[in-house]
C-alpha cells in the first residue's frame, strides 16, 4: 500500500472506525484475563507487524522466542506485501496474512472474524488500524503498545519504554504478558538463516565478477534511500568510494540497491575517478540474492533504511548514516553496527505525537547532509581495523585526526 495513502487512511477513515469500536468495546467490555500457558499448549497467536522492511526484520527476535516457547502452538503473522521476501522463508510461523492495499485489507479481516485466536500481539507502535484488526480478531488476550489511545482495544497493553530504546527490545516486552521473559541478548540478535541456494548464487556472482570473497576485503555500499529525509549526497558516496579503494588495493567495493535506486548509483559512478574495483549490483539482485551478497560482504555502509538491517541479519557490520530519525531506536546494537549523525539540537525531529511522520525541515535535511566523506571514512576505518584484529592480515596506517560534533548555533 502506498505509505501516504496509509497514513491518510489511519489519520481519517481508520480514526473514525477506532472510535467506533472503542464505544462497543466499553459496552461490552471485560477485564483482564489472567493467562499463563504451559509451552507445550496450541495456542493460536496473531502476531501483527506492518511497517518497513527493517520493522518486519527487527520483528526475528520476537518470532523467534514465541516459536520456541510454544512449539505446538499456531502462529499467523500480518504484514504488508513489501516485507514478504524478508521473512516468509523462516521457520518462525504457519501462516503469512498478507494486507497490501484496502481491497486486501478488508478481506482478509473477515478471515481474521472468521478464525478462532487465542492471543493477539500487536507490534505496531502508532497505527490505529492495527488496534482495530486486534479488536475484531475476537481474542480474550490482545496485547498492544500504549501509544495514544490506541490502548482502548486491547485487554492488556504494554508501556513503549521510549523513543532511545531498540525496537526488537520493545517488542519482547510483549511476551511477558504471556509468562515469556526474554534475554535482552536474545532481544537484539536479527540474525537470520540463509537458504543455501542463495549463498552459492552470491558466491557464483563475485566469482563471474572476479571477485575472492575469501582473500579480497569486500565492503557493500547502499547509496539509494526510499525516503528523500534520509538520503546523503551521492557524490559523498563517490569521494568515500575512493578513500576506500586508496586506502587498501585488496579492497574491492559492490554498489548494492532496488531497480529504483539505479539512478543514485550511476551518480554515484558517474563522480568515480576509475571503476576497476567497484562492482554495481544495483538493480540486478533478487531480496534472496542480495543478502547471499552480503553474507559475503564484510560491512555495509548505508543511510538509515532496510538494506541496514537485510545485511545485519545476515552477520554483516554495519556503518549507517542518520539524519531525522531516532537512531537509538533502529541502529542494530553493538560493536559491529556504527552510527554516524550529526547531533544537532532538532534531531531527531520525528515523534510520538507525529504518529512516526517527519515534519517539514527548514534547514534542508542538515543534520544528514553536513556528514562529511572523511567523517564515514574515519569509522570505516575504525571497524575494518576491529575485523581484521587478531587475523594477521596487515592494515595499512594512514593517519586520522578524531572527528569532533558539530553543531547548529547559527540555526538556533
Amino acid at each position: 500500500m502506498n505509505r501516504h495513502l496509509l497514513v491518510f487512511l489511519d489519520k481519517y477513515v481508520f480514526r473514525i472506525a477506532f472510535y467506533a469500536f472503542v464505544l462497543l468495546a466499553r459496552l461490552g467490555r471485560r477485564g483482564q484475563v489472567p493467562f499463563h500457558p504451559e509451552p507445550d499448549e496450541g495456542s493460536h497467536f496473531l502476531v501483527i507487524r506492518p511497517g518497513g522492511l527493517g520493522d518486519a526484520l527487527m520483528a526475528v527476535p520476537f518470532l523467534k522466542i514465541l516459536r520456541r516457547s510454544f512449539p505446538k502452538g499456531r502462529i499467523t503473522l500480518v504484514l504488508q506485501k513489501k516485507n514478504q521476501a524478508a521473512l516468509k522463508n523462516l521457520p518462525l510461523f504457519d501462516e503469512l496474512i498478507v494486507m497490501d492495499d484496502p481491497k486486501s485489507l478488508f478481506r482478509n479481516i473477515l478471515k481474521i472474524l472468521r478464525t478462532r485466536f487465542d492471543v493477539v500481539l500487536d507490534l505496531e507502535p502508532f497505527r490505529k488500524v492495527s488496534s482495530i484488526v486486534s479488536y475484531l480478531s475476537g481474542a480474550a488476550i490482545r496485547v498492544g503498545f500504549d501509544t495514544s489511545s490506541r490502548r482502548l482495544l486491547y485487554t492488556h497493553h504494554v508501556t513503549y519504554a521510549n523513543e532511545k530504546n531498540y525496537d526488537s527490545l520493545n517488542m519482547t516486552r510483549q511476551l511477558k504478558v504471556i509468562g515469556i521473559d526474554a534475554d535482552p541478548r536474545e532481544a537484539v540478535d536479527i540474525r537470520c538463516p540463509l537458504p543455501e541456494a542463495a549463498l552459492r548464487n552470491a558466491e557464483k556472482t563475485f566469482a563471474a565478477n572476479g571477485l575472492d570473497w575469501e582473500s579480497d576485503f569486500v565492503a557493500a555500499v547502499a547509496p539509494g534511500v526510499l525516503k528523500p529525509h534520509h538520503r546523503w549526497v551521492m557524490s559523498r558516496f563517490a569521494s568515500l568510494i575512493e578513500y576506500m579503494l586508496e586506502e587498501d588495493p585488496r579492497t574491492r567495493v559492490v554498489l548494492v540497491g532496488s531497480r529504483a535506486d539505479r539512478e543514485d548509483a550511476g551518480e554515484v559512478l558517474g563522480h568515480l575517478r576509475a571503476h576497476d574495483r567497484v562492482l554495481n549490483l544495483v538493480g540486478r539482485t533478487t531480496f534472496m540474492d542480495a543478502l547471499g551478497i552480503f553474507r559475503l560482504c564484510k560491512i555495509l555502509v548505508a543511510c538509515d533504511g532496510g538494506m541496514v538491517y537485510m545485511a545485519a541479519s545476515m552477520g554483516c557490520s554495519t556503518i549507517s548514516l542518520w539524519g531525522p530519525g531516532v537512531m537509538e531506536r533502529f541502529k542494530p546494537p553493538g560493536e559491529d553496527h556504527v552510527g554516524i549523525r550529526k547531533n544537532y539540537f532538532c534531531v531527531p525531529c520525528v515523534n510520538y505525537s507525529r504518529l512516526g511522520e517527519f515534519p517539514r525541515c527548514s534547514y534542508d535535511r542538515a543534520c544528514i547532509r553536513d556528514i562529511s566523506a572523511s567523517e564515514v571514512f574515519y569509522e570505516y576505518r575504525r571497524s575494518k581495523q576491529r575485523l581484521l584484529r587478531g587475523t594477521g592480515t596487515p592494515i595499512e596506517h594512514i593517519p586520522l585526526e578524531p572527528f569532533k560534533p558539530h553543531t547548529l548555533e547559527s540555526l538556533r
